[in-house]
């Protein structure tokens, strides 16, 4: 690592060995020896015309260069990994932090433009020439990014670590890792942009991370910010810019916790976009607003972009209420509907697939088909009985039948019908998962009837696996005990819905033998609406709270 000029850590300002672990530095003499060599560069150049700087510089060098500096008693306890800076206590720099000076600044500049000159370490030389992304000709361009910027620790922003990358021809002729024509000052301006966002909680939100693999691809990390030239009015109230990006962002994160009171905020999103927004400045279009999301993950050292989103506010804000509704469902209580976030339905399906991730993002930003592959975690997580049966488990429940309704219905006209119980629903398979509701609710009534207590335990644990799967060789043998021990004692109300659904499904064609892992999420959605259905009527007093709802 080089040293710093007029401000490093104590190792190389002061030679300082003694660590925060208690043990040495052994490398502190030839760090401290670099800070010395970059001062006497900086007194030897030519651009440093005060004489001022120059006396407190060569004052310096004399404190310095005592071999004892390191154990002066006036340091007190500094360790090697503390930062330090140096200002005179006399003079016309007095009080001053002389790496603050703007001649110390000029030299410093011209100092990182060699050090991040494109060549080999030892080869390295300024090249001019014309800039890719601001455009000026005849600038420094750099073969590295002059700034570590930080996602999962301190890491280089590029990767062009192989020469067939690295093609870029400058007026000087060709150069070995340049940075592609990028000049210092934009690979500059780039990084502190990056630690900028990386930084702030509302344009980072971590998808997934695994502490114990840093370097993993598996780990994702999303920057997003707006380009936004002026407030925007959303219904009769002005959002600030900073306070649009958050809201934006509510979708990637929101998750369930026990430990975290319930959060309105995505239902809010929702809301707002539902109404008009219309910019401040009247001499401005909602197109004249860019959105952009990089979705980044730390590879072996380097920053990998895993997706980038870039467009419109106008046809972002149209996708994210097209994503939201079309995750809006009941809760597993028949209360008013609600959608659910990238990381709520991630977090509900258990699944680690790093794909998921981004293809939930295209869908949501993009407007792009739901992930197919997802289904399958999906219809797996929601026969766990413990989803099921288990009320501490329910916001599961409520998440994955949301995550059901959107890769079955997204971008259809059924999308809004199916966020709650659709009589007029005619697949076999939501008919049979209508059924089996039905029957475990002719089970509850009966045994509340003899023993006025509900069961923990009813025919969904036993049968819901099964009868999802293969209804035509399961429902015979549930019909005929819910005929002899159940439905008798259930009600009239019970027995009609009953004789309805079975109506229907000979009017479909019967039972079917086989369900595909499609007809299985319809059959979940159709348990999932006519449970919830049922749950609606009863007192708020006896309904179990929804795994402390979300």
């Amino acid at each position: 690592m080089e040293a710093h000029l007029l401000a490093d850590e104590a190792g190389y300002a002061l030679g300082i060995q003694k660590t925060n672990g208690g043990g040495e530095d052994k490398r502190a003499g030839d760090k401290h020896q670099r800070f010395k060599n970059l001062i006497k560069d900086f007194l030897a150049w030519d651009g440093l015309t005060d004489p001022s700087l120059r006396e407190a510089l060569g004052w310096l060098m004399s404190a310095l260069d005592r071999p004892d500096i390191s154990t002066d008693s006036r340091i007190g306890e500094i360790l090697s990994k503390d930062w330090v800076s140096f200002k005179p206590e006399e003079g016309p720099l007095a009080g001053q932090h002389l790496f603050e000076h703007e001649l110390a600044k000029a030299y410093w500049i011209e100092v990182m433009q060699a050090r991040c000159a494109p060549g080999e370490k030892k080869s390295k030389r300024i090249v001019n020439g014309q800039c890719a992304t601001c455009g000026g000709n005849d600038l420094p361009l750099i073969g590295k990014i002059p700034l570590g910027v930080k996602l999962a620790g301190v890491t280089p922003l590029h990767s062009l670590n192989a020469d067939a990358f690295t093609s870029f021809q400058s007026g000087a002729g060709n150069f070995k890792k340049a940075h592609l024509g990028l000049c210092f000052t934009c690979g500059d301006t780039a990084s502190r942009a990056f630690n900028y966002l990386s930084q702030s909680e509302r344009h980072r939100k971590t998808l997934t991370y695994d502490k114990d693999k840093r370097d993993s691809l598996a780990n994702q990390f999303a920057l997003f910010w707006l380009k936004a030239p002026a407030p925007v009015m959303v219904g009769e109230m002005e959002i600030k810019l900073d306070d649009l990006d958050a809201r934006l962002g509510t979708i990637l994160t929101e998750v369930h916790s026990k430990d975290v009171a319930p959060q309105a905020t995505l239902s809010q999103l929702a809301d707002l976009l539902k109404l008009p927004w219309v910019p401040k400045d009247a001499a401005l279009r909602l197109d004249d607003y860019g959105f952009y999301l990089a979705v980044l993950s730390p590879n072996v050292g380097r920053i990998a972009l895993r997706e980038w989103i870039a467009d419109s506010l106008e046809k972002i804000k149209g996708r994210l209420s097209v994503f939201l509704e079309s995750t809006r469902i009941v809760t597993p209580w028949g209360d008013a509907s609600r959608p659910f976030s990238i990381a709520a339905l991630l977090q509900a399906s258990e699944s680690k697939n790093p794909n998921f991730t981004r293809g939930l993002l295209r869908t949501a930003y993009l407007g792009h088909p739901p992930p197919a592959g997802l289904l399958a975690a999906a219809v797996n997580a929601f026969r766990n009985p413990n989803t099921l049966q288990d009320p501490k488990e329910a916001w599961r429940q409520h998440a994955l039948a949301s995550l059901f309704k959107l890769v079955l219905y997204f971008g259809t006209k059924e999308v809004d019908a199916m966020s709650e119980h659709d009589p007029d629903n005619r697949s076999p398979a939501y008919l049979c998962g209508t059924l089996l509701a039905i029957l475990e609710e002719a089970q509850q009534v009966s045994h509340y009837i003899k023993h006025k207590s509900r069961l923990d335990t009813t025919i969904v644990n036993r049968f819901y696996g099964s009868t999802s799967t293969a209804p035509g060789v399961n429902f015979g043998g549930l019909i005929r005990l819910a005929a002899t021990a159940h439905l008798p004692d259930a009600g009239k109300e019970l027995n009609v819905l009953v004789e309805n659904v079975m109506t229907k499904l000979d009017e479909v064609g019967g039972f079917p033998d086989i369900l595909t892992l499609a007809q299985q999420a319809e059959f979940g959605l159709g348990f999932y609406h006519q449970r919830a259905k049922f749950r609606a009527g009863r007192p708020v007093k006896n309904k179990q709270t929804e795994g402390d709802q979300q």
